[in-house]
């Protein structure tokens, strides 16, 4: 099997869209020996890009479909014209509503503290692109995170285990993680992890980048 092919299979998978993320985690099954060779995640990004038009496109930043992909699936079902411009559009207004969800009961952000509303962002534990319109909109998908955690966590450069402890990617250098805060290890008391480990394992299993 060829590393186009190992692609294709990840992205059938998983619906016919994934994350980087996904597919660093999940090709090693259909391309054993890919992670023996150097830089294989650079080696898997320029075999996809100059496969795009062929067998691939991007239909976001940062997710990657097989070219018979449906772009409206990232969209919530609307009575809308199904243009480029009118699914971004869906896309948003699902997200804002998904953010005013979250606010209702998540008030800060459980790693730093801030409680400001105007630069708390939703993030989605199972990402918006990979998830069906109930769990787009389900609170239980989400934490309230200020801006860089929710960078960090939607990367898969962090993440958490069901007893709130923060895992922290080796993509993510140690120098980085003390810049920024964190402590690797600790379990972080106000991470409302209750009716959100079903998601949390999704997002360790596919989403979190567990080596180099």
């Amino acid at each position: 099997m060829t590393k186009v092919d190992a692609i294709k299979q990840v992205l059938e998978d998983n619906g016919g869209v994934a994350i980087w993320s996904i597919i660093y985690n999940q090709i090693e099954k259909y391309y054993p020996n890919i992670k023996n060779q150097k830089d294989w995640k650079a080696g898997v990004r320029g075999v996809l890009y100059r496969d795009l038009g062929k067998n691939f496109k991007m239909v976001d930043e940062g997710v990657i479909a097989l070219l018979y992909y449906d772009e409206n699936n990232l969209a919530l079902t609307e009575d809308i014209q199904d243009t480029s411009k009118a699914i971004q559009v869906k896309v948003r207004i699902g997200q804002e509503k998904f953010r005013r969800k979250l606010l209702k009961y998540l008030k800060f952000c459980p790693i730093t503290g801030i409680d400001d509303k105007r630069i708390l962002l939703a993030s989605h534990i199972k990402p918006w692109a990979l998830s069906s319109n109930a769990e787009r909109l389900d609170p239980n998908n989400g934490f309230i995170f200020s801006p860089t955690i929710d960078k960090l966590f939607d990367k898969g450069l962090i993440t958490f285990e069901n007893n709130k402890e923060l895992i922290a990617s080796p993509d993510l250098s140690i120098n980085n993680i003390k810049k920024i805060g964190l402590q690797v290890g600790k379990k972080y008391s106000k991470l409302p992890v209750d009716s959100r480990t079903s998601y949390l394992e999704y997002h360790r299993n596919n989403i979190f980048i567990s080596e180099l």
